[in-house]
């Protein structure tokens, strides 16, 4: 009884961790990385704790093993894999590591949809496992009867589960899953209004320095076919000829000057959710304002 207890107070603390982990609003950076490790950890602490029943059906899956053993085993191993993802891609872009990622949201949007596709799998486990959930909670919460001296063999009740604790339980999960997960698809929004400015911008320059080099190429054609045959006014031509050399090279300086760092003192220029607490975007275009030109 007591294992099943600490196993029930364990899985509730790992669901309840899980869930507060998508609200960075609330929590911030620091508490957010923190947060995912711990909770990661419960996982291990979980999957150790429950080894002999791993190994059990996983050495006899194609085997004896019965069909809801078998649901059972696919979906924890499909929750363990969502884990390690969320904890690898969380490590990728934390600032612990703080490294300079050039894709940096690409496994952004990784760990976010990870995420969101574990939660998925956490309430589809907690609807398989709902009977053992509410049966543990019952007697965790339930004081115990006192016994009558005056009755001898006391008849023991049976511990029933109705629908209406089935709706209750998967209401508050289900409740509680939909707001996590609609508090991170505005940093999915985010993430692709970022990724578009620098598309754009990467195209802008792109088309830029493609239109200087015909300039570029025509000033210096036009150089060479207008030297005289007079020896005398050949040297002024040849002098006027680098000055094409400049044109070639205002594009990419205008295409580059959208880059800077106007007030961030690590000189960044981040999207969301960022890669320190100081983050801000006021203007909504999904990147900070500290490292935007002003």
């Amino acid at each position: 009884m007591k294992n099943q207890k600490s196993n029930w107070y364990l899985d509730v603390v790992i669901l309840l961790g899980f869930l507060v982990s998508f609200f960075l609003n609330l929590t911030g950076l620091a508490v957010h990385q923190w947060l995912g490790v711990a909770v990661f950890l419960g996982i291990m602490f979980h999957l150790v704790n429950h080894w002999d029943w791993v190994k059990s059906v996983f050495s006899n899956f194609f085997g004896k093993a019965s069909g809801r053993a078998r649901l059972y085993a696919l979906i924890d191993g499909l929750l363990l894999y969502g884990f390690v993802m969320i904890i690898e891609t969380g490590l990728v872009i934390s600032t612990w590591f703080n490294l300079n990622l050039s894709n940096y949201e690409v496994w952004l949007e990784i760990h976010i949809y990870s995420s969101i596709a574990t939660l998925l799998l956490a309430v589809l486990k907690v609807g398989l496992h709902w009977r053992w959930i509410v049966k543990t909670a019952a007697k965790i919460f339930t004081p115990a009867p006192k016994l009558n001296p005056q009755v001898l063999n006391p008849v023991p009740q049976a511990s029933t589960v109705s629908r209406r604790d089935f709706l209750v339980t998967m209401g508050l999960v289900g409740l509680g899953s939909a707001i996590a997960i609609s508090n991170v698809l505005p940093s999915l929004k985010k993430v692709d209004a970022s990724s578009t400015v620098a598309q754009n911008t990467e195209n802008t320059a792109t088309t830029a320095a493609t239109q200087a080099e015909p300039t570029a190429t025509s000033t210096q054609a036009q150089a060479v076919t207008s030297v005289p045959t007079d020896a005398s006014t050949a040297i002024p031509t040849a002098t006027a000829q680098p000055t094409a050399l400049p044109t070639a090279t205002s594009a990419p300086v205008a295409s580059n000057s959208l880059v800077c760092y106007a007030s961030c003192p690590k000189g960044r220029h981040c999207s969301f959710p960022g890669q320190c607490g100081r983050y801000t975007d006021s203007n909504s275009n999904g990147l900070c304002d500290l490292g935007e030109c002003s």
